[in-house]
């Protein structure tokens, strides 16, 4: 179950492609590397993972976290931090977690509902438009990692 928190960024999307691509997509390491950069992780319930995304200008993003659930083809949540962890810097956004649900719709048709909580600060609408716009790209790197993959990755 995605968990409950003060804010949320929703986005739903029908991807073609096998239920258990999508879901190799966000699980299977290998997959991950495909749309998100460098990519360690332990994809079990309490493994922690870390992604090294490179933009364009060389500027590396790192991305940590546990993974919280996960139901195979089904749901994958997970805490989320972006940057580094700083016990020096009080994080303002607390219990912070990206997760999925799929479903599958037809045989090659899957949809994926993404959703980023948080508890603490309210974004501004600038910034969480700036945010749902950064999760939309990712998600559609994702899209086309699936659409330039063998079928069973």
């Amino acid at each position: 179950m995605i968990p409950t928190t003060e804010h949320a960024i929703t986005i739903t999307r029908r991807l073609s492609a096998a239920i258990s691509d999508v879901y190799a997509a966000w699980t299977v390491p290998t997959c991950m590397e495909r749309w998100l950069g460098k990519v360690t992780a332990e994809v079990n319930v309490g493994g922690r993972y870390r992604f090294e995304s490179l933009e364009e200008s060389g500027k590396t993003h790192v991305y940590t976290g546990e993974y919280l659930s996960i139901e195979e083809n089904h749901l994958v949540v997970q805490s989320f931090l972006a940057g580094e962890p700083n016990p020096n810097i009080p994080n303002p956004y607390s219990n912070e977690f990206i997760g999925i649900q799929v479903k599958q719709i037809e045989p090659e048709l899957t949809e994926l509902t993404f959703v980023n909580g948080w508890d603490g600060e309210t974004l501004t609408k600038e910034f969480e438009f700036a945010v749902q716009a950064a999760w939309s790209e990712w998600l559609d790197r994702m899209q086309r990692s699936l659409t330039n993959a063998s079928p069973t990755f």
